[in-house]
């Protein structure tokens, strides 16, 4: 891993395509946790639930996909994978959890 680390260090070029999917990646992921978490908010004071509706729709694509990152080290012998779905639980349940505050809310002020 540290020879890894080391290569992406002394020769970025080579390892640019990835560098800029993950990075992106993980952005996306960023701001779908961003808006799970505006919509907890908002689905409290305000009782809206637009911001519910992002991380719910693109979190369940992203968790049905596959998002599989593996790395070969060839001179320590050594290969590591990974499967990056699972980080898209967290906006998942962020909207989930605003969908049913706003629902509560909801039935709140029609009662």
């Amino acid at each position: 891993m540290s020879n890894l680390i080391q290569d992406i260090i002394n020769d970025p070029r080579e390892y640019l395509p990835f560098l800029v999917m993950l990075g992106g990646l993980l952005i996306f992921w960023g701001g779908l946790c961003v808006s799970g978490l505006i919509s907890v908010r908002t689905s409290i004071r305000r009782r809206r639930f637009w911001f519910a509706l992002p991380p719910l729709v693109f979190g369940l694509i992203c968790v049905s996909a596959q998002i599989p990152i593996a790395i070969d080290d060839k001179a320590a012998g050594s290969q590591m994978s990974f499967d990056l779905r699972w980080l898209f639980l967290v906006p998942v349940v962020c909207g989930m959890a605003g969908l049913a505050l706003w629902w509560r809310a909801r039935r709140e002020v029609v009662a």
